[in-house]
């Protein structure tokens, strides 16, 4: 197969095993970007052209090949290139491009919701708190304003399991979920977004963002979640470089974007007063904050969904001696450790259920927590 992106698969090429995947990993056997794809496809019809969109980036983040989407939709290599590339048109006069046909815009559609109910199943079960609601609120204002919203909150509270979820749920072609690796400097961050809208990371940065502008349209909203990984980065001066380029992108597309970060971040943002921070700040008009602890109207519906109901503050439980309370334990975790501390305490409550084959209760969950708490104690001194 040839290396060039512009050269469609040949279905006749020898030098691999039928069956066989090509390329090293799934991303390689697309032999195109989100770029050529806006550019390609723009004369057909939006929903369609959507939905194949969609099916574009969502397989090159889920890990699936080229040649398996072909088969699941039921066309050919060739046949599904041309129509991502535009070079779908009409044998007899060469200049007429097609749309995308009916049979192929019906497979993708049952492709699609074959594959989100999958993730669904996948994914660690989601519970939808009101916390969750106002942040699929922040994104449907940012898509419907196309404008930046930020959201802002103390780690673990769920902000990203609530906006991973959002994508899921509305990722019809037009929601882009990108994750700042940590320390990342701007490189990192131009690559994490390229990789996100369907973008070769390859490139060098500035390549790599101006094939983002031309992969963006007004109607997408792009998900950039953990920003305040941008305050660790090596050079001091990165951040804003970072969070100038953030701006030069949506100055030229104009789409929603949601940044999602900490309190420490917002503190240090505005503290700044650096012209890059400003203008990016103030584009935003609506700022979300969810504040610094777990709130019990989140905890509530969460404890339920496990088969753990609300405790009194009088409740107390008692574990091989060591007496504690529900309630007091949850606060505190609601305050020192989130939404994560509390969740895998319900996860490991249930493994010690099922173990002894009893019913999830409350017992279980301050076991659980007990071992915990001893697992960061140190070691005593055995020598003496």
């Amino acid at each position: 197969m040839s290396k060039d992106d512009n050269t469609p698969p040949d279905d006749n090429d020898n030098t691999k095993q039928p069956g066989k995947h090509t390329g090293d990993v799934p991303r390689a056997s697309w032999k195109f970007s989100a770029d050529t794809i806006q550019q390609g496809m723009s004369h057909c019809t939006p929903l369609k052209k959507e939905a194949m969109v969609w099916a574009f980036t969502w397989c090159i983040d889920r890990g699936i090949w080229f040649e398996d989407f072909c088969k699941q939709v039921g066309y050919d290599k060739n046949t599904i290139y041309k129509i991502y590339t535009g070079r779908h048109r009409n044998p007899q006069g060469r200049k007429e491009q097609y749309d995308i046909p009916d049979k192929l815009y019906r497979a993708v559609l049952a492709f699609r919701k074959l594959e989100v109910k999958k993730a669904k199943l996948g994914e660690t079960e989601f519970v939808e708190t009101p916390t969750a609601r106002r942040i699929f609120k922040g994104c449907d204002i940012a898509r419907d304003s196309r404008t930046p919203v930020w959201l802002y909150g103390a780690s673990h509270l769920g902000k990203t399991w609530a906006l991973r979820q959002y994508t899921i749920e509305n990722n019809h072609g037009r929601t882009l979920y990108a994750r700042v690796p940590s320390k990342a400097g701007l490189k990192g961050l131009v690559a994490a977004i390229a990789s996100a809208v369907g973008v070769s990371a390859k490139a060098d940065t500035p390549k790599m963002v101006e094939r983002i502008k031309k992969a963006l349209a007004a109607n997408h909203l792009l998900i950039i979640d953990e920003l305040h990984q941008l305050l660790y980065t090596y050079r001091k001066q990165s951040c804003f470089a970072c969070i100038e380029v953030i701006r030069e992108i949506y100055d030229e597309v104009e789409c929603g974007m949601m940044l999602s970060t900490t309190n420490v971040f917002r503190k240090q943002f505005e503290d700044a007063q650096k012209e890059e921070l400003e203008q990016l700040f103030r584009r935003g008009v609506h700022k979300i904050q969810l504040g610094d602890i777990v709130l019990t109207k989140d905890l509530k519906p969460i404890l339920a969904k496990s088969g753990l109901p609300w405790p009194k503050r009088s409740d107390r439980v008692e574990i091989a001696g060591v007496t504690d309370q529900p309630y007091e334990v949850l606060r505190n975790l609601s305050r020192e450790g989130g939404l994560k501390a509390i969740t895998e305490r319900i996860r490991y409550a249930r493994l010690i259920a099922d173990t002894a084959k009893k019913k999830l209760d409350w017992s279980h969950f301050i076991h659980a927590h007990i071992i915990i708490k001893k697992e960061e104690e140190e070691p005593e001194d055995d020598w003496s």
